[in-house]
């Protein structure tokens, strides 16, 4: 809109200035034809010009001013024609990936700028496409790996119990309590397989209804005990009496159920977790945790929400989830309206959630 008020604005200047100039000139000249020549003779050429061109000034006027907007409208749209070539030029460059600058004549300065942006743009969606879909095979290749390994170690234990006869109950218990553990993982990554369908081919709805977070968030906490009790973690909490928030429940208690693996996998034996839950606003929160474990490299933390992101890459499959929870996460937090952070430094992690 403001390069088209700005190109019409100049067109119109630009009319204008050379009528006035044409005009100028008509009469200047007409003064110093006069002022070179003062005595004319009936029947003089020039005389009868410039006395024809005096009585039809208007008419001549008129005509000299279509003639200068029709000059002027053929040189704009001659170079609003180059300008369009060019900017096809740009377009080309952008479909191409090429990194070769865009450049425009001076007067689409803006246009320039919004190519130059969307070359910009497009690079980096290509780089993060490139990347998504690399982290996404590569995942697929270690849960591939991953559910074959507990399969085959509940295979293996099932057949020991079916085939030793002798076998002890002591040793039948251990068998079987082993076979548990391993079909329970086994059920963890194939939830995650189901998470990575969820997440790329349907939308998210919520169904929100006012819930009461601090009971809420102090039920999951003591739900996790179990799983901190694994690593002696213990989990300090101080949450707001009250803390009433308008949202889906379920998806509420997913982002926490994804958040607290997150934080039990990644957090140093025997170390406290800090839990914090306060009002914000008249139906939002402000949650934030803090807990003690490797400090994520700057370059790795602003990665951390991105789907199939892992920070441990030594695949351990004991701990390792799909790579899915804290984008799931993030995305449930942001349908909210809300905000999800992370801050990793000297030994610590802390992650922030804001629902408005």
């Amino acid at each position: 809109m403001a390069l088209r008020r700005r190109w019409i604005r100049n067109y119109i200047i630009r009319i204008i200035v050379v009528s006035i100039i044409v005009g100028v000139f008509l009469k200047v000249g007409k003064s110093i034809c006069f002022a070179l020549h003062p005595v004319w003779m009936s029947g003089d050429l020039m005389y009868d010009i410039l006395n024809y061109v005096d009585d039809h000034s208007f008419q001549f006027g008129v005509f000299f001013v279509i003639v200068i907007v029709f000059i002027s409208t053929l040189l704009e749209l001659s170079k609003i024609s180059k300008v369009i070539g060019q900017i096809m030029d740009g377009v080309d460059i952008i479909y191409s990936g090429s990194s070769e600058e865009i450049n425009l004549p001076k007067g689409f300065d803006e246009i320039e700028v919004g190519l130059r942006k969307i070359q910009v743009d497009t690079r980096e969606n290509e780089q993060a496409a490139a990347e998504a879909i690399s982290r996404k095979n590569d995942m697929i290749m270690y849960m591939a790996h991953d559910l074959k390994t507990p399969l085959t170690s509940i295979i293996g234990y099932l057949s020991l119990i079916n085939e030793e006869k002798d076998i002890s109950e002591k040793t039948k218990n251990k068998y079987v309590g082993i076979a548990l553990k391993k079909a329970l993982r086994l059920e963890e990554l194939i939830n995650s397989f189901f998470d990575m369908a969820r997440f790329n081919f349907t939308h998210m709805m919520l169904e929100k209804s006012t819930v009461n977070m601090s009971m809420m968030l102090t039920q999951i906490s003591f739900e996790f005990e179990p799983l901190f009790n694994e690593k002696n973690l213990s989990c300090s909490l101080d949450i707001q009496d009250n803390v009433m928030v308008n949202c889906d429940t379920e998806k509420m208690e997913r982002v926490y159920d994804n958040l607290f693996k997150n934080i039990a996998n990644y957090s140093y034996p025997e170390t406290e977790i800090s839990v914090h839950l306060e009002k914000y606003g008249d139906q939002g929160m402000r949650l934030s945790t803090v807990n003690h474990g490797k400090t994520i490299p700057p370059e790795m933390l602003e990665h951390v929400f991105d789907q199939f992101f892992r920070i441990d890459s030594s695949r351990n499959s004991e701990s390792g989830g799909s790579g899915l929870g804290l984008a799931v996460t993030k995305e449930i937090v942001e349908l909210h309206d809300g905000t999800i952070s992370c801050r990793s430094e000297n030994e610590k992690i802390e992650f922030e959630i804001i629902i408005p």
